[in-house]
């Protein structure tokens, strides 16, 4: 189903790496299916990504590793990707397929913890998280590399700098820097390491983490020449939502400690 829904979207580009095309609308519709697809799956296949979580790891891996060999033979070949493969590799280098299970890992913690659909996010919400870091790697390492090879040389010949890229790029790395700590406490291998207090600790980095991804988001939208106002509403509904949700749940817990104590 992913796969034919990018079959049917048209090929379009990204001024940042080598996409440059007009028609900004068919980048939302990747975007947007991409949202839809990924959480349809996720609780469809609820019970299957928690038995058989090391398969999907393995499957996202897989991605991950060709979509940044591709990125770096574009780098130095030119080579292009055409149809619905072109469409899969761009919604995993924009970071669309990663975003999408972030999202679902936000909605998780800031959900009525009753409520059916929160308990089944809830029940493989660390995958969802694993899954999301792996999808978010060929993004944050090709980025990089691509500002470190090509961008950077061409910033020091021209004497300019060009504050909104730069902006976005740092805020980008260091959103990137959050979250390995997050990606590895979030595997049972560390996770079984650290006392609960320690590992509740260090996750409420995420906050951190999701509020420099919606900046790094916010700012590579003003990067472009045309602003995309549709991703601009997309993603401020999301996080702006999310940030409400959350609020109330946390105001929620805290009169009922309260109450409690009283």
């Amino acid at each position: 189903m992913y796969l034919l829904t990018l079959q049917l979207c048209s090929i379009y580009n990204d001024n940042d790496i080598h996409y440059q095309h007009p028609l900004i609308e068919e980048a939302n519709i990747i975007l947007i299916y991409s949202l839809i697809i990924v959480t349809v799956l996720a609780f469809s296949l609820t019970s299957s990504i928690k038995k058989q979580y090391r398969v999907y790891y393995s499957l996202a891996a897989l991605l991950a590793i060709l979509t940044s060999f591709y990125e770096i033979l574009r780098i130095i070949s030119n080579v292009e990707l055409h149809g619905f493969i072109s469409n899969l590799e761009k919604a995993s280098i924009q970071g669309n397929i990663s975003i999408s299970f972030f999202i679902l890992v936000m909605f998780a913690g800031a959900l009525g913890s009753k409520w059916g659909i929160t308990k089944k996010l809830l029940s493989i919400r660390a995958q969802l998280a694993i899954l999301g870091s792996i999808f978010i790697l060929p993004h944050g390492i090709i980025y990089l590399a691509r500002f470190i090879l090509l961008k950077l040389p061409n910033i020091i010949r021209q004497r300019e700098i060009p504050i909104l890229y730069l902006g976005y790029l740092v805020v980008g790395i260091i959103a990137f820097i959050i979250l390995i700590p997050l990606f590895l406490t979030s595997l049972n291998k560390f996770r079984s390491k650290m006392s609960g207090l320690k590992w509740k600790q260090l996750q409420r980095w995420a906050y951190g983490f999701y509020f420099l991804a919606y900046i790094h988001i916010i700012l590579m939208l003003l990067n472009k020449k045309e602003l995309d106002w549709m991703k601009l509403i997309i993603y401020t509904a999301v996080f702006g939502s999310y940030t409400l949700l959350r609020v109330i749940k946390a105001k929620k817990i805290k009169s009922h400690k309260l109450n409690k104590a009283a």
